[in-house]
This record gives structure tokens, sequence and C-alpha cells, in this order.
């Protein structure tokens, strides 16, 4: 059986969930609703989308675990957004890893189905603007930027974004996930005093917020 991981090398590291050497899986790279200034997964993953086998990501697996390895993260793309995400899931947790889902936290209904499910324990949700109830001409334009990589759309979709996220992290409030972190990217595009709104918004959380790297052409 085809799992909905890509068929990639599988990094490790101590920097992604901080102090806790993890593992990274993918799904579809190109698989997201939004389409964000300068991304880097979007950017740099080439070629065509093999993924693993059920049983070759249970071999994986095994040998991350052999490594030491301590947590799973899976990321995209938007893993949210894929239709087979449990399943896979439920390999990584019988081979009796924690797991982490990164996501842009647009689909609360989805996220609370995995906590329900007990199929997560924890989310790294990426808050990228402030979320406000206004918007002047000049945010909705850079915000859309950030979110979108454009300027031309209709200034709902900064709206909604800020209405999901809201939805997302209310969510999030009502259980207990230890591997949940919140992380904002320092984008060019945002000013210190609306990151400074993000750090309010998210006072009761972990959250980091990470310098901006261009991609390179």
């Amino acid at each position: 059986m085809e799992t909905p991981f890509l068929k990639v090398e599988i990094p490790t590291t101590f920097k992604d969930h901080p102090g806790v050497f993890s593992a990274a899986l993918y799904t579809k790279i190109h698989q997201c609703n939004l389409n964000c200034y300068q991304c880097h997964n979007r950017h740099y993953f080439k070629g065509e989308e093999e993924f693993f086998t059920e049983k070759e990501l249970r071999e994986k697996l095994k040998m991350l675990k052999l490594l030491g390895v301590e947590l799973v993260i899976v990321s995209g793309g938007e893993p949210t957004l894929e239709d087979r995400l449990e399943e896979g899931l439920r390999v990584i947790k019988e081979e009796n890893f924690p797991v982490r889902v990164d996501t842009n936290g647009t689909c609360p209904e989805r996220v609370e189905k995995l906590i329900k499910n007990r199929l997560i324990d924890g989310l790294a949700v990426d808050v990228k603007i402030p979320l406000l109830d206004d918007y002047t001409p000049d945010q909705l334009k850079r915000f859309m930027r950030i979110l979108f990589s454009r300027e031309d759309l209709e200034p709902s979709a900064v709206y909604n974004y800020s209405k999901k996220l809201r939805i997302t992290i209310e969510i999030i409030k009502r259980y207990t996930l230890p591997y949940t972190i919140f992380r904002t990217v320092k984008y060019p595009l945002l000013t210190e005093s609306e990151i400074e709104l993000i750090r309010k918004e998210l006072k009761s959380f972990p959250h980091q917020v990470n310098p901006f790297y261009p991609v390179e052409e």
C-alpha cells in the first residue's frame, strides 16, 4: 500500500523541534492552499512525486528508532489537505513514535479530527500575519504578498485566513499537546509592531520568531 509520504531522503535534526531529535516526512509539496512568499519547500523540491509504500515506511521508521529519533514531524505542502493523512499517521503511531504535524492552520476541522482521533501529539502552526478584525489597505497588500505571493486578490482572502487561524488556535487551547509550537517568519514585509501583535496573540503558547531566508535561485 502506498503511503501519503514522499519517497525522499528523510532529514533528521535537533533544530526543527528545539532540543528534540526529530525526523521529517513530507506530504505532496505542491498541495497547499497558500503560496507563501519565498516558500522554500515549494522552490527546492524538483522532480516526480513518488511515495513510500507502507513496507518501506515501516523499514525507515525502524531505522530511525535505532538512530535515536524521538519525534516524527509531518510537513508539506499542507498536510491537512492530504486525504490519506490519517492512514499514514497510523503507521507512524504503530511504530511507537510521537507525531507533530506542521500546518498553516487553515483547516481547523481537520486539525480537531486528528487530535480527537489521537493521531498527533502536537502541531507546529505557522502564524504569518497578525490576526486582526480590520486591516488597512497597505496591510492587505503586504499580507497578500506574504500569504499568496500576489496583491490582486479580494480582501476576503486575508480575512478568511485570519478567521481560520483563530478557530485553530481556540481548538488547540482545549487540548494538551506536548509537541505544539507556533512559528512566525520575520518576513521583510512585516513591521516590528506587527510581529509584536503576533507575539501578544500567542503569549500563552511556545512561539518562535524565525529569521527570513530568501530562496536562492
